[in-house]
């Protein structure tokens, strides 16, 4: 018992120089220690890349060789008629899918990569669908929305 009280009554006395430079010291230590933890969480373990892709990034990515651009018609575009000129250009000689709700189409571009056709409409909401293949089976789609009305405004 007498060496407990003996204990709880040591004291050092520390000048202002050496506290402070204890508390530098637990700092740069506090610091190199998440350092290590961030090296160890982040780096050292990063996720592998996909096996099933070339550049390790989703294998969903459209490829860069494959295009599509359409021409006609604009996205929310409003019509009178009931039909519409669909337009573009692909890569050469692909097959193009057209589709809508109640609507499917197959055409295939040209030479040039240039595709063109007439696409009936349904009165209201249009949802149109562009759809371009390649021959590794690879797509590239673009929508757009098309609003017909029988009754001019």
């Amino acid at each position: 018992m007498l060496k407990y009280a003996q204990m709880s009554k040591l004291t050092i006395n520390l000048s202002s120089g050496t506290f402070i430079a204890s508390q530098i010291l637990i700092l740069i230590l506090g610091l190199l220690f998440l350092a290590f933890l961030h090296f160890i969480l982040n780096i050292q373990f990063q996720p592998t890349a996909n096996l099933y892709s070339a550049g390790g990034g989703p294998i969903t990515s459209a490829p860069a060789s494959l295009a599509l651009e359409l021409f006609a018609p604009s996205d929310n575009q409003l019509t009178f008629e009931p039909q519409i000129l669909v337009s573009g250009k692909t890569t050469p000689n692909l097959t193009v899918l057209i589709t809508s709700n109640d609507q499917n189409m197959v055409i295939k571009a040209n030479a040039q990569g240039s595709f063109s056709t007439v696409f009936n409409l349904k009165e209201d909401e249009n949802h149109i669908s562009v759809v371009v293949f390649d021959t590794n089976g690879d797509e590239r789609m673009l929508q757009r929305t098309i609003f017909y009305s029988k009754e001019k405004i």
